[in-house]
């Protein structure tokens, strides 16, 4: 059980979802990584991919791709080795043809011993190689650029969520009264933690187009033990403040049934999502409350 699949229809998240994007099959790219390694995509069809790193053979996958603006690509995929797996790893880019940079975010799952759901994300960033022109200099980068910035996401005709981005390393995040937020079981859950803040990176790829990615990691520490409908899930959300809307995937961990079921059976989650948004009005008393995960 997903979200985009959730029997609740006003709760799922596919209504105003991109469509996978294909214009992509027949290209190959040569990334040259900050970290020392060159990594290389090939995107042999409409939803496959061959990449591999320095000299290494080639291996399969099958992609998720979305547009955040016509020149930028939100790529992901697992490895097919950890598929059925409890140690899932996946690969995400932000391939900026623009520019001619990259952004790569190795994604796990299982390697905290005590909390095996936990996603680890580390980044690396980098250029597209092209023959016959100079690597660019420029990369994308951390930002503060989004700090101060409120916005109401609307997933669908009747669920919305509400984030502020008050500092460079967590977000908040309420719904408004009419939503799920404050009458059933989903703002029960919101209402078990100390906060609904969550850690967050801020990445500019360009001016009004910035990667902002959350990892459910608070809540799953909190809550593990009660086995919560959501596991912890990294959520990446590719948006472009010049249309007003974002694209992104999450990947990790969801309970099967979610919150109709007391299954303990925990499942795989890897899906694409997408939402419109404007800035709301949040109560001070919201904005302005302390963050207790942090020092």
């Amino acid at each position: 059980m997903n979200l985009r699949d959730y029997p609740r229809r006003k709760y799922a998240i596919d209504q105003f979802t991109q469509p996978h994007v294909t214009e992509l099959e027949g290209e190959k790219f040569h990334f040259v990584m900050d970290n020392g390694y060159d990594y290389y995509l090939h995107f042999t069809g409409e939803e496959d991919v061959e990449w591999h790193w320095n000299d290494d053979e080639p291996k399969h996958a099958t992609y998720l791709c979305l547009k955040g603006d016509d020149t930028t690509y939100l790529v992901s995929y697992e490895l097919d080795e950890f598929l059925n797996r409890h140690d899932r790893e996946e690969h995400f880019w932000i391939i900026d043809l623009e520019q001619r940079l990259v952004t790569f975010c190795r994604c796990k799952v299982g390697e905290n011993p005590k909390f095996p759901y936990l996603v680890s994300s580390k980044y690396v960033f980098g250029a597209i190689d092209v023959p016959g022109m100079p690597l660019p200099l420029k990369r994308h980068v951390f930002t503060t650029d989004l700090l101060g910035t409120r916005v109401q996401w609307h997933w669908n005709t009747g669920m919305i969520t509400q984030h502020s981005y008050y500092t460079s390393s967590f977000y908040r995040i309420t719904m408004p009264a009419a939503t799920y937020g404050t009458t059933d079981r989903g703002g029960h859950m919101f209402q078990e933690m100390p906060a609904t803040d969550e850690i967050a990176q801020y990445i500019k790829i360009k001016d009004n187009l910035y990667l902002f990615s959350l990892v459910e990691e608070n809540m799953e520490r909190k809550l593990y033990d009660r086995n919560p409908p959501y596991r912890s899930n990294d959520m990446k959300f590719l948006q472009n403040y010049d249309r007003m809307y974002h694209v992104g995937r999450t990947f990790g961990n969801v309970k099967e049934g979610g919150f109709e079921s007391d299954s303990t059976k925990i499942l795989p989650c890897h899906i694409r999502f997408g939402a419109f948004g404007y800035k709301p009005d949040l109560p001070e008393i919201f904005l302005n409350a302390n963050n207790p995960y942090a020092p």
